[in-house]
């Protein structure tokens, strides 16, 4: 897995460097600069990464499942820590059921960018307008289930 920064070619922008005396008897030039430097940062494209190996659609995992995995998964609980699962092993399966392959590579490098794939995947499902729209009218990701008391930690 590479990482890369795509920038897009512009024209060079003129900028004006300077220093400010009394800094600290000038709060709103360095407020000022701050809120330049985080729209700066806003304006850059995102870092793209290049997989080793082909990976799935992150829009084609983020479609609706058919009604009876949605009905299995809302029957059958996910498995928990009582599972005598490594954590690698862990993180495969819950890969596969959710359709991320985890290609055999060299040096666990499979493995990582299989969880690359599934965070991104969570990191989409998050800040996707349609499940906030669902969760701020009370209907979670849970659906119609009764929530249940666990001792481990749960993703929700």
């Amino acid at each position: 897995m590479q990482y890369i920064q795509t920038k897009k070619k512009k024209q060079p922008v003129q900028v004006q460097i300077r220093s400010l005396e009394d800094a600290e008897k000038n709060p709103k030039q360095i407020q000022q600069w701050i809120n330049n430097v985080n729209e700066l940062h806003k304006t850059r494209p995102p870092p793209t990464v290049q997989y080793t190996k082909t990976m799935p659609d992150i829009e084609l995992l983020m479609q609706e499942w058919a009604p009876e995995m949605e009905e299995a998964f809302g029957q059958i609980p996910l498995p928990g820590p009582e599972m005598d699962l490594s954590l690698g092993d862990y993180a495969r399966m819950v890969c596969t059921m959710l359709d991320i392959p985890v290609h055999k590579l060299g040096n666990k490098k499979g493995l990582i960018e299989a969880l690359h794939h599934l965070f991104t995947l969570y990191a989409e499902f998050k800040d996707n307008p349609h499940f906030g729209r669902q969760k701020a009218a009370g209907n979670s990701a849970a659906g119609d289930r009764p929530s249940e008391k666990v001792d481990y930690m749960k993703i929700s």
